[in-house]
């Protein structure tokens, strides 16, 4: 069953999607699970007549970057707070905060442009034949944006190795904070415990990119595809300008990528929380894989100074996990941005290296297309039988792998079957933390602050 292609009924999606947004609605789950008090009930944005994710703008209405951060902490349940971990989305960054038993945030927020494939320059198939076509309607959908928010970036990403299969995943825009929001100021103000840590997580790894007007940028290609930059315009156009893109004369340079996090947030974020009492911390990764070994062997040591084995592991990937059920069942997890085949190499050296688990349990999230960089099935069934006793592939995931679809929330229902692992453990504390993250990743490209 392949996943669904997206149609021109769905460019005028206008609510935030994206990682960042799963991660931030797990977190406030995962707590509101460990506090017993139920989860809040968000309203729909005021300029939308659906609600969450289907949300549509309305005419003569603009997406107000306000609302989205009132919404994103309306996904917390009530009450204080022992810190925050604020940041580039990440999987283990948000299993680092439910271990600190604090929230997750992100710094930015995905939004579907998927209306780009109706603009000039399009392909037979309705989507903008190269890349300079894209970056002009990615400014003229940014404007917008940027006019009514003054405090946010806009990043258009557009990945041409998705055309014809997948609207969403072709072309979406990252919107970016480049001061702290001010439902992120009253989270803080008001509901961190005085002197509580803030760890914010950056995402430092480059891409090549076009600077727009103040504010507008354009990325062509991204890492889902396990691509580097230049392979994209190597194999599809010479770098340079792009006519009809103020300020992209240069053509493309090397800049932050779209997972990264504005230098702006940052400062104005530690300026604001020193005001208040709350000391910031960095953590800084060059790539995913990094932070997922450091993170999962955090957890093992945290387990196993509980008087708990650590043995058993659980590997997620994309949107498949779930910390409550993480926490809950006392596994160690280690999570996969995307199933590519360099993504599994490192998990599988990572485990070469590592004390053997007695289990692996992996959660494969199929990409919905088969790529030449993709992993296939075989690779997951490997780093499965790295376990000593067992090891386990989920069949579900198996049978959709690679152009299936999976959803979300299956990782819930297949981690909710793990036995209780009772009494839970008191929270780790942040500053032991980022002392073990410290010691384990001195070597591997994460630096922390």
């Amino acid at each position: 069953m392949r996943r669904r292609t997206e149609t021109t009924a769905d460019v005028d999606l206008q609510w935030p999607t994206g990682l960042g947004t799963a991660l931030a609605i797990a977190s406030g789950r995962a707590l509101s699970y460990r506090r017993g008090v139920p989860r809040p009930v968000v309203a729909a944005p005021r300029w939308s007549t659906a609600r969450g994710r289907h949300a549509r703008r309305d005419p003569g209405t603009t997406l107000d970057a306000g609302v989205v951060a009132r919404w994103l902490v309306g996904q917390l349940p009530p009450g204080r707070y022992n810190g925050l971990v604020v940041g580039s989305p990440h999987g283990a960054a948000l299993h680092l905060a439910a271990a600190l038993g604090v929230p997750w945030l992100p710094a930015a927020f995905e939004l579907p442009t998927a209306d780009i494939a109706t603009q000039d320059g399009m392909s037979p198939n309705g989507v903008p034949a190269d890349g300079a076509a894209a970056a002009r309607a990615g400014e003229r959908g940014a404007r917008a944006i940027l006019d009514a928010n003054p405090d946010v970036t806009v990043r258009q990403v557009y990945d041409p190795v998705w055309r014809g299969w997948s609207a969403a995943s072709t072309a979406y825009a990252v919107v970016r904070w480049q001061r702290l929001p001010d439902a992120y100021r009253d989270l803080i103000a008001d509901r961190l415990r005085p002197g509580a840590p803030i760890v914010v997580t950056r995402d430092v790894s480059r891409w090549l990119t076009l600077t727009g007007p103040a504010g507008y940028s354009f990325q062509l290609g991204g890492r889902a595809t396990g691509l580097t930059p230049g392979d994209y315009y190597d194999r599809r156009t010479a770098p340079g300008p792009v006519p009809g893109l103020d300020g992209a004369g240069e053509g493309p340079q090397d800049s932050d990528g779209e997972r990264s996090v504005d230098r702006g947030f940052v400062e104005d974020l530690r300026r604001f929380a020193s005001a208040h009492g709350n000391p910031v911390r960095q953590v800084l990764y060059r790539h995913p894989d990094v932070l997922s070994g450091a993170v999962a062997d955090l957890y093992r040591g945290w387990l196993r100074a509980g008087a708990r084995t650590g043995n058993r592991l659980v590997v997620e990937c994309g949107r498949l996990l779930d910390p409550w059920h993480v926490v809950r069942a006392g596994l160690v997890p280690y999570w996969c941005e995307y199933p590519l085949r360099s993504a599994v190499g490192s998990l599988s050296w990572w485990l070469a290296g590592s004390e053997p688990y007695t289990s692996v349990d992996v959660l494969p999230e199929p990409p919905g297309v088969q790529l030449p960089t993709t992993a296939p099935l075989s690779d997951w069934e490997a780093v499965a039988a790295f376990a000593s006793r067992r090891a386990m592939v989920d069949a579900r995931c198996a049978r959709a792998y690679p152009s299936g679809s999976v959803p979300a929330h299956h990782a819930t229902q297949v981690l909710r079957s793990q036995p209780h692992d009772l009494p839970y453990l008191p929270y780790l504390a942040a500053e032991e933390a980022l002392t073990g993250l410290a010691q384990r990743g001195q070597t591997d490209g994460l630096l922390v602050l």
